[in-house]
């Protein structure tokens, strides 16, 4: 195995019938790349279909695959959550310790799932002023946890496809930048994940989706403007990757009046073996990157 001399991680998103996998590997002289691998899935994976055991058992048997054809190391994989999956909920910090704080959080999580807390599994993102909760049904966590048994993964991990996307903008030395307000979007050929960062620290998230008879760029349009009235519907930089980035992220950066850059989650990294792949491909792996960046930086 190729990362047998250095902790290696392993990020997988799946978003309709695409899967993206990235595995990165820590070494002395900094990360390392060791599999980028876009893939077909055996059906349309979202929460209805990954609660189909069947569904689950298909989607393993393609990891084998995967992981065979490329010497993949499952031990320690993150896979992205599916955005009807969870609830984020932004609330503002009462002053006080750390500890008072992350008590008012779990607070308005209470008052948020009324009748339903032992339904979720949560967590807290604390910022100076504010802080996110995050909800995820415990039901779909055991789904997760039951794709990575069957794969042979010992640590398995999840996270929210817009974290995925901060860490990977912020490895690849993107971010933060501390004096402006920065969008971050992740747009597939289904849906697109959204984050607001402003003064270097995240503000807000949002997903959606489309279906054939809708307007893909009014729906994401639609989901941008909601995610900027945090800021004044303002913002200076809208970093983008996914497939078509270099359109459609044109055509954002025009609607919002700010720059535009592609994320390229490889961005300081040898990448000699992916250098066919330019960055516009290479951002399709972002969120993907993120989550494998998460587990080999933990």
């Amino acid at each position: 195995m190729l990362g047998l001399n250095g902790k290696t991680a392993t990020g997988i998103h799946w978003a309709g019938d695409r899967g993206w996998l990235v595995s990165l590997c820590r070494r002395r002289s900094g990360l390392e790349p060791v599999a980028l691998v876009e893939f077909e899935l055996p059906a349309s994976v979202d929460a209805a279909s990954l609660a189909d055991p069947e569904v689950r058992s298909q989607l393993v048997d393609v990891l084998h695959e995967v992981g065979e054809e490329y010497e993949v190391d499952f031990s320690n994989t993150c896979f992205a959550l599916d955005p009807s999956m969870t609830l984020i909920k932004k609330s503002a910090l009462v002053p006080g310790s750390e500890r008072e704080m992350r008590e008012h959080l779990a607070w308005e999580a209470e008052q948020f799932l009324v009748g339903e807390q032992r339904a979720f599994s949560i967590d807290y993102v604390m910022e100076s002023e504010w802080g996110l909760f995050v909800a995820v049904r415990r039901s779909a966590l055991d789904w997760y946890l039951d794709v990575g048994r069957m794969a042979g993964v010992r640590r398995v991990d999840v996270d929210v496809p817009a974290f995925a996307l901060y860490n990977a903008g912020e490895c690849a030395g993107l971010l933060p930048n501390v004096t402006a307000s920065e969008l971050l979007v992740y747009a597939g050929a289904r849906e697109a994940h959204i984050l607001l960062v402003d003064q270097g620290e995240l503000m807000q998230t949002a997903a959606c989706s489309w279906g054939p008879d809708d307007d893909a760029t009014d729906v994401l349009h639609d989901a941008v403007y909601g995610a900027l009235r945090e800021v004044g519907g303002r913002v200076e930089c809208a970093w983008c990757a996914g497939a078509g980035v270099e359109e459609w992220g044109a055509q954002l950066a025009d609607r919002f009046e700010c720059e535009m850059a592609i994320i390229d989650p490889l961005a300081g990294l040898e990448v000699d073996e992916y250098s066919p792949l330019d960055p516009a491909q290479r951002s399709q792996y972002a969120i993907a990157a993120g989550l494998a960046q998460r587990g080999v930086l933990a």
